[in-house]
């Protein structure tokens, strides 16, 4: 990683853009024009290069893992589906020691990178320090996906110590705009004060980065010049710009709350246009994602939820595997997994254009219409029916306060 130079601006200043900054110039830009997988969040700078290699040898690169389901947060936009939530109908959640054996066979796989993207607040975790702990010892990095609610000075320097990568949710600089769409009066502040504690520590000062901002792009909270901004600052400032569409899952598995397919177009082009114009980054945006950003997740890893249940990304969450039936190295390399990762993802968001073209499914039958229509030309794969039976599909569905047995008053 090579150093890059102090923030040039501040959230606090209400996204202030420096008029004569040479944006060309600034070290992390520079290097993008080489890599451009060099304005990524470190550990998920996933490069074709480095996913063509693992796939050559059959290496793991990257485990999504769920901790704790609580969460202070009642966001509107929430992709959380019935698996994971807590306190779902006789599942039983992952130990503390079982999410550390599934990380360590992870490891042995070839992984890299474990990143926790919730269910919940990953901070709120019993075991969540344990865990960043262990993963830190086995020369891999944490990427934690978080609200920053629970973030202070002292876990901050405890994390920038373990070298963990942290997404901040940060919605809109507007903090009562924040405050509605997570559903949480004074979070807007928050969220503000958690990024100053960020870059005062040095997250972004890195490349590649260690710190980005978590962004859900909706019709009613944003405009297109307010995401412009926020883009920019992202840029300037070395700070990756995870800036996505609403996921169709969850309590955002509504239409009339979806981002459409062409303003998600217009959305990622406004980001290409001004990488082109203002500093010279030159690439092929890949929709949903915006920057030049191209998720390889299905190509390199799988998710691991609350309860040991194995899908191929926490957003597609087609069904693989369980851990409590089989290890993580034979669901790795299952007839049915091996099918899911071979072709290649380079950004495509099966759950996003599955909906855009107007296949409405349940949540639970999604994460197996494609091992259905596999399953008809194929033999049964084990691995799979056995996760089926250990998950109870079928049993579940999702209401809008949480996981319910089917038939049951929600």
């Amino acid at each position: 990683m090579v150093d890059t130079p102090a923030p040039a601006a501040s959230p606090l200043d209400h996204l202030r853009i420096e008029p004569d900054l040479d944006r060309r110039s600034l070290p992390h830009i520079q290097a993008a024009g080489k890599r451009l997988e060099d304005l990524w969040a470190k550990g998920t700078d996933h490069c074709p290069s480095l996913i063509g290699a693992a796939a050559a040898s059959g290496q793991m690169i990257h485990l999504d893992l769920d901790l704790t389901g609580d969460c202070a947060l009642k966001c509107f936009y929430c992709d959380r589906t019935p698996d994971r939530y807590n306190g779902v109908p006789n599942r039983q959640e992952l130990t503390t020691e079982e999410r550390k054996d599934i990380i360590r066979q992870a490891r042995a796989l070839g992984a890299t990178t474990v990143e926790f993207p919730g269910a919940g607040e990953p901070m709120l975790d019993p075991g969540f320090w344990e865990i960043v702990e262990f993963i830190n010892e086995l020369g891999m990095t944490s990427v934690v996906f978080t609200s920053g609610y629970h973030l202070d000075e002292a876990a901050a320097d405890r994390l920038y110590d373990l070298d963990a990568t942290i997404f901040l949710k940060y919605n809109n600089i507007d903090t009562i705009v924040q405050d509605r769409m997570v559903g949480l009066r004074g979070y807007g502040e928050k969220a503000h004060e958690a990024m100053r504690i960020l870059l005062a520590r040095g997250f972004n000062r890195t490349i590649p980065t260690r710190l980005a901002i978590d962004v859900v792009v909706t019709p009613k909270y944003h405009d297109l010049d307010g995401v412009a901004d926020l883009f920019r600052w992202c840029r300037d400032n070395n700070v990756h710009s995870y800036i996505v569409t609403l996921i169709p899952e969850g309590m955002a598995d509504h239409k009339s709350i979806l981002l459409e397919r062409n303003r998600a177009d217009e959305l990622i082009d406004l980001m290409r246009t001004i990488d082109e114009k203002e500093y010279g980054i030159v690439y092929e945006p890949s929709r949903p994602m915006g920057g030049g950003y191209r998720c390889r997740q299905v190509n390199c890893g799988l998710f691991v939820n609350l309860f040991g249940e194995v899908y191929d990304c926490n957003g597609l969450s087609r069904l693989i595997g369980h851990a409590r039936t089989d290890s993580l190295e034979a669901i790795w390399n299952s007839a049915y997994a091996r099918h899911v990762r071979q072709p290649d993802q380079d950004g495509f968001c099966l759950v996003r254009e599955r909906q855009w073209e107007g296949r409405d499914l349940s949540a639970m039958d999604r994460k197996l219409e494609d091992y259905h229509r596999w399953q008809a030309v194929n033999a049964p794969d084990d691995i799979v029916e056995r996760a089926k039976e250990m998950v109870g599909v079928g049993r579940i569905e999702l209401a809008r306060t949480g996981a319910v047995p089917v038939g049951a008053d929600s």
